[in-house]
């Protein structure tokens, strides 16, 4: 499919159309207290299976590594909980609120979608490793691992299935919506979710945050196109299982960078 019929076959006109009771301030609000939130039951979850947790380890002989990404499943699984939950705050309409609605299409506008963001990302992604490889290698050094290692499939499950959910019905699912009927319209509300998102992932250089921001503009622009966020989070899911598989076969070097403290 060459590129030209990959833009032609999204054409210029959205369907996406927020309809929430929620306003800006009181989903800004929301989002971070949902943040919050997992965030502090992600940290209980880990102190549960920690070492010094005699009960739980006669149970449970878990890796830090297991217990790290145990305790980041249960952070995503309280933000797809509380998303949901708020969702229907000020006689919204859940499915209509995080746009959960039938996509137009069916299965092609999901390959389509697809083979857009694999087409942008990639080239962002070949272009990243040619001339900024140390930058890409830095932001894989302590993901390599988890995918090389006994909890590959914690990662998995994190990767695959807990980001896409939780990462697209809080940010470009609760708070899109609520942004967008502002003054902002459909993408000043984007810049702001994305730019929360891409927070999300500090730790990376600034070659790896500029990746995950275009990741993000292209999960917007699929939502904006097809007005359905079920396109964006198999897309999303889609995705990073791509990557994990590239990843995990190919062989990890010996040396990678130390991550910054």
């Amino acid at each position: 499919m060459s590129t030209a019929k990959i833009f032609s076959l999204f054409g210029t006109v959205g369907l996406y159309q927020p309809e929430t009771g929620w306003t800006p301030f009181r989903a800004c609000l929301m989002a971070v207290f949902i943040v919050v939130v997992a965030m502090v039951s992600g940290f209980g979850s880990y102190l549960v299976v920690t070492p010094w947790s005699v009960p739980a380890q006669e149970i449970l002989d878990w890796s830090l590594e297991a217990q790290l990404l145990f305790s980041q499943l249960v952070m995503q699984v309280v933000t797809v909980v509380l998303v949901l939950w708020a969702a229907v705050f000020y006689r919204s309409d859940r499915n209509k609120a995080l746009a959960l609605v039938p996509v137009t299409g069916g299965t092609a506008t999901f390959v389509k979608a697809f083979a857009l963001i694999v087409l942008v990302s990639g080239i962002f992604s070949a272009l990243a490793w040619l001339f900024r490889p140390q930058d890409v290698l830095t932001d894989l050094a302590g993901l390599w691992p988890l995918m090389k290692g006994e909890s590959w499939w914690l990662m998995l499950l994190v990767a695959v299935i807990g980001a896409p959910l939780s990462e697209e019905l809080l940010f470009r699912g609760f708070l899109q919506s609520a942004l967008a009927q502002s003054r902002l319209g459909f993408w000043g509300a984007a810049l702001i979710t994305n730019t929360a998102w891409a927070s999300l992932h500090a730790g990376y250089t600034l070659t790896g945050l500029v990746d995950v921001f275009i990741a993000g503009a292209l999960f917007s622009w699929v939502l904006w196109r097809t007005g359905s966020l079920w396109v964006p989070i198999v897309c999303h899911g889609l995705y990073n299982g791509l990557i994990f598989a590239v990843l995990w076969l190919m062989p990890m070097p010996e040396r990678l960078p130390t991550l910054p403290l």
